[in-house]
């Protein structure tokens, strides 16, 4: 329906569930041997795969439609890490 409001707790829970899709990457980066960053380049891919997560988290709640707001907190966080990192496979990131 085009009167029920955006489903704002559902989509944080969804740019979460991205966010650690993110994040583990740059994590396994931490362990040794491996250095954290070699360059900036490599921070402002993330920094770009970060903003179009956000666009991504966005499509993730429309596609729920009025059914989000019946998501469970981790229902939205695993939507936005499932999603997000089904994105980064197929874009060989």
């Amino acid at each position: 329906m085009a009167n029920e409001p955006f489903p704002l707790i559902q989509y944080l829970w969804v740019v979460g569930g991205i966010l650690i899709s993110l994040a583990l990457p740059l994590l396994r980066k931490l362990l040794p041997p491996i250095k954290f960053l070699d360059s900036n380049k490599s921070m402002n891919t993330y920094l770009v795969v970060g903003l179009f997560s956000l666009l991504t988290a966005l499509l993730v709640v429309a596609f729920g439609g009025s059914q989000t707001k019946n998501w469970f907190w981790y229902t939205s966080l695993l939507a936005g890490y499932a999603w997000d990192s089904t994105l980064q496979k197929i874009a060989g990131s």
